[in-house]
């Protein structure tokens, strides 16, 4: 399945553009780093019906506006709840993958009354203030390559799915020349070299959280991502086997089955006692 980009809304963080798919229950997805919409195709696919799906572009990798600046998580948080506005949601599931996790973690501590349920995946959640100098030259100087792409994708995904799923490697390395250098540079090296962390931010979430990681991510193994989880009052962890740093490419079932069951808590919850 491909997903098309059918709407764009203005906000505060510029024109956001995303593909809206299905009616029902509705998920707003956020993307990581160096991937765009496409990253949930496998997800909104196996969605079935019942669900209504919001992917977003993020700035810099999609056709969203350039980012307006450093653009720290809890703004792109706030442009979330711009989104539910404009479609009149009052409340929806937040989904995000890597940096998109980091997005999705503000909005349900910024805006618990609009969140029902947060799906964070292969989020780094430390303090991170420097250093990436590969990644941050990549993207400047080559990243609008299938070379480059390569190069991310072999630190990105693990090695069962390089073997066992090239199709999805390859569609996430062929979007690579069509993202813009200087954007895609910007917020690279705001999500990575001036994040500020989650530790004061995932006490804050009050809704039902799914946390996955991945066992073979090599870039925030499981063995150092588990202590913050703690932090998060009402969450469900789980280690995604032979997946790497992008459970919405590599293990789409375990995305949908965690997404099911957040909607089945927010159901229950909603259900007449």
């Amino acid at each position: 399945m491909s997903l098309s980009i059918n709407r764009r809304v203005d906000t505060r963080v510029g024109t956001l553009a995303l593909a809206d798919y299905g009616e029902g229950l509705p998920v707003l997805f956020w993307p990581s780093l160096f991937s765009d919409h496409q990253l949930y195709a496998p997800v909104v696919e196996r969605l079935g019906a019942g669900w209504r799906a919001l992917v977003v572009d993020g700035p810099g990798f999609g056709e969203s506006a350039r980012p307006r600046g450093e653009v720290q998580p809890e703004v792109y948080a706030d442009a979330i709840v711009e989104l539910l506005d404009a479609f009149q949601i009052g409340s929806a599931l937040l989904a995000g993958c890597s940096w998109g996790g980091q997005i999705v973690a503000h909005a349900g501590a910024r805006a618990p009354d609009r969140v029902h349920g947060v799906l964070m995946m292969n989020t780094p959640m430390e303090e991170s203030l420097g250093g990436h100098g590969f990644e941050l030259f990549g993207a400047r100087w080559i990243g609008a390559t299938k070379f480059w792409g390569n190069g991310v994708a072999r630190s990105m995904f693990s090695k069962t799915t390089m073997e066992r799923y090239p199709e999805r490697v390859r569609s996430f390395v062929e979007a690579f020349p069509a993202f813009e250098r200087e954007a895609a540079a910007t917020t690279v090296r705001t999500a990575l070299t001036r994040f500020h962390g989650l530790a004061g931010v995932l006490p804050r979430i009050m809704a039902p959280t799914t946390i996955l990681l991945g066992a073979e991510d090599k870039l925030y193994p499981p063995e150092r991502m588990l202590p913050p989880t703690r932090l998060v009052a009402n969450a469900t962890v789980e280690i995604l086997p032979e997946c790497g740093h992008l459970a919405p490419l590599e293990a789409p079932h375990a995305v949908v089955r965690a997404l099911g069951a957040l909607a089945s808590v927010r159901r229950s919850e909603a259900a007449p006692r």
